[in-house]
């Protein structure tokens, strides 16, 4: 699987649209005078950017100092992205259709061209940047006691690593006598981050241990090296202000009665609460099962089982029963940080959301927003809030992926090397084990030869039927790697001590030829067993299979009608009619995949009415960067039609999926129906 594939599938586009290309080569290479009109001049403080040693877009940057009354004045100052990029413009456009960067190993697709997110807008050091900077007066308790938000132009004064800093504050002797300077503040950074952090957790923010993949690649792009990420000091100090930074935004955004994209954590499912009332105790964990679950409760499992050997597994128990984040429109805070009131605001750069903060924002300092304007800013924090959820979805599995292409990769050609082990997820049919690398197998129960394993009832291990050995999650196991599937990204590895095994012959479907001994008795539980685990996953398969279908009609459908009326107004040649289906293609993809997860995950966070306006959304942002990388005129008449369009579209395809009945010819003449009625209307839904 190449890279490009990768983006494909989830719908990544890595070139930029000829229209936000054109603009951004327009776009200057300095902070002009008229830029820095209005603005407070913090070009003379002491101001730092801290960020990894390969990063090249510097959204952030901050400083510090103690005011008289030994409260902290901590600043943190944004790159004032929406300066330049401003609302409904071609790059606008193009970084709402984005949602996010990509970041891909040693590839990034950037949100915003070039000429932004590695140049203009980038907080490089030594050169004036217009910002937007918040300061917060902080108690020694970590109170914010006093904050100002105020548009700036700023000089960094250094572009330090978190690798340097960590260094730094552990006292090495060439980088401290290179940043001298920078000792006092660093460390004055340091003790604020402890404080903050030492708040936080006290108030119930959960702290999870990820362990995030670094891959190194060599000048070929073959994996050479594959670790944990190391997250140091400096790491803390950048996520502690950037948190603090985020909260104090959102709150004051929510108390001015502002619209604003939240950035919301809810509570865990009750179902997956009492799923860890069963399965905590099992593995000696004090656990009281409450349906008022607070992450505090979280907090105080993971302290209780710190610096034990279980510690890691437990960790990975609570974090897959935590619910996903993602943003909306409403405030309904975030529980795994312990926040009633959350945004993302300090990454403009990167990600949507930020700048959509940062319009609304700067907006309310310049006197305020009338009704009208707040009205529209509510209908924008929808849009952005479904499309940003959707498109970080496809952003994060598509890195997920591209991970597993280069570990496969990285253990090619390490088959029949034993490692160490630890047992992290069971299921019916195995368990799969990581590597202390981060890489993950999966060890088939059938691949188990001393024994016939079957899942206990309590879930969380595979028992044998007759030694009652088990392999439960947490169990640290010898493995050696058995085989490795490049073209479906499989690592299957066997585990140590039970007997001879033969890879798997995966792609041919050849079993292997051992048999176990056992009983007429263990006979008849794996049948019944096979039979319940077919039975329910066929019954996953065939409701996933016609959830598929329906978008695929649903897509097929919008974008014949949608690349009919556009023909209507521009003849594209055939080279362009290329470019044009793959972005209508996409358009359909996150018009229509929200509504699909959400049927699928039976999650009703996601009504008709917010999909409708985030549809409507996402279809005139296509039109537009088509019309404008191609430079034609879209008519009203067109636009309002294919709103409709969309919208009545979109109503029938999330009704069809509440509907078990399924007739690809017959949902195809439904969709004709839909748009032969709406002609007949003159295109008005």
């Amino acid at each position: 699987m190449t890279l490009l594939d990768i983006l494909a599938n989830f719908h990544i586009m890595p070139q930029f649209p000829p229209g936000a290309m054109r603009q951004a080569e327009k776009m200057p290479k300095t902070v002009s005078q008229q830029d820095k009109l209005g603005r407070r001049d913090l070009s003379d403080k002491s101001i730092i950017t801290i960020d990894g040693d390969d990063a090249k877009d510097f959204d952030d940057a901050i400083s510090i100092e103690i005011l008289e009354n030994r409260n902290y004045l901590l600043g943190v100052h944004i790159a004032d992205v929406t300066h330049y990029v401003t609302e409904n413009s071609p790059i606008d456009r193009a970084a709402f259709a984005r949602g996010t960067s990509v970041y891909l190993i040693d590839t990034v697709v950037p949100m915003l061209p070039f000429e932004l997110s590695n140049e203009l807008c980038s907080l490089k050091p030594n050169v004036e940047r217009l910002a937007v900077s918040v300061f917060m007066e902080i108690t020694p308790s970590g109170k914010v006691e006093n904050y100002e938000i105020c548009e700036s132009v700023i000089v960094s004064k250094a572009r330090m690593t978190y690798a340097n800093v960590t260094k730094i504050l552990e006292g090495d002797k060439t980088l401290c006598e290179k940043y001298s300077q920078l000792i006092p503040m660093l460390k004055m950074m340091k003790t604020l981050a402890d404080i903050l952090k030492k708040k936080r957790v006290a108030e119930g923010s959960v702290e999870f241990e990820t362990h995030e993949s670094k891959i190194t690649l060599d000048k070929d792009g073959k994996p050479v090296k594959v670790e944990r990420y190391p997250i140091t000091i400096s790491n803390d100090i950048i996520e502690e202000f950037m948190l603090i930074c985020n909260v104090t935004v959102a709150t004051h955004l929510t108390k001015q009665g502002l619209p604003c994209v939240y950035r919301v954590h809810e509570k865990p499912d009750l179902l997956k609460v009492q799923r860890l009332g069963e399965v905590l105790p099992l593995l000696g964990v004090d656990f009281t099962l409450s349906p008022e679950i607070r992450s505090k409760d979280f907090q105080d499992i993971l302290k209780s089982v710190k610096n034990e050997e279980k510690a890691e597994v437990i960790n990975y128990l609570l974090l897959r029963s935590m619910a996903k984040a993602k943003y909306r429109e409403t405030n309904l805070g975030h529980f795994g940080l312990g926040f009633g009131c959350y945004c993302h605001f300090t990454s403009p750069i990167r990600r949507y959301p930020d700048m959509i903060v940062h319009r609304i924002l700067k907006e309310s300092l310049k006197g305020g927003l009338s009704e009208k304007r707040k009205g529209h800013f509510k209908e924008v924090a929808v849009s952005a809030s479904i499309t940003s959820s959707t498109t970080e979805i496809n952003a994060a599995e598509a890195e997920l992926r591209w991970k597993a292409v280069k570990k496969a990769e990285f253990m090619a050609d390490k088959i029949g090397e034993k490692y160490d082990a630890i047992i992290t997820h069971v299921t019916n049919s195995g368990f799969f084990a990581e590597l202390s690398n981060t890489v993950e197998g999966f060890v088939a129960a059938r691949t188990l030869m001393d024994d016939v394993y079957v899942l206990a009832e309590n879930g969380v291990a595979l028992q044998g039927l007759k030694t009652k050995r088990t392999f439960c999650i947490g169990d640290k196991i010898k493995i050696k790697v058995a085989a490795v599937d490049l073209e479906k990204l499989f690592i299957d590895f066997e585990a140590e001590g039970t007997g001879i095994y033969r890879v798997m012959q995966r792609k041919s479907g050849r079993k292997s030829s051992h048999k176990k001994d056992i009983g007429k008795k263990e006979k008849r539980i794996l049948r019944e067993l096979s039979k319940t685990q077919k039975e329910e996953k066929a019954e996953k398969s065939e409701m996933r299979r016609k959830a598929e279908t329906e978008k695929q009609i649903f897509e097929n459908a919008l974008i014949s009608v949608i690349f009919d009326e556009l023909q209507g107004l521009y003849k594209f040649k055939r080279a362009e009619k290329g470019m044009v289906g793959v972005m209508l293609f996409d358009m359909a993809a996150n018009i229509s995949q929200p509504c699909l997860k959400s049927s699928l995950d039976k999650d009703a966070s996601l009504d008709l009415e917010r999909s409708l306006v985030s549809g409507a959304a996402t279809l005139k942002n296509t039109l537009n960067i088509i019309a404008d990388s191609f430079e034609f005129s879209l008519e009203n008449s067109v636009v309002e039609f294919c709103v409709s369009y969309t919208k009545l579209a979109l109503s029938h395809f999330e009704k069809c999926l509440r509907n078990e009945d399924l007739s690809y010819t017959k949902r195809e003449n439904e969709y004709l129906k839909i748009l032969k009625n709406l002609q007949k209307k003159g295109g008005k839904g």
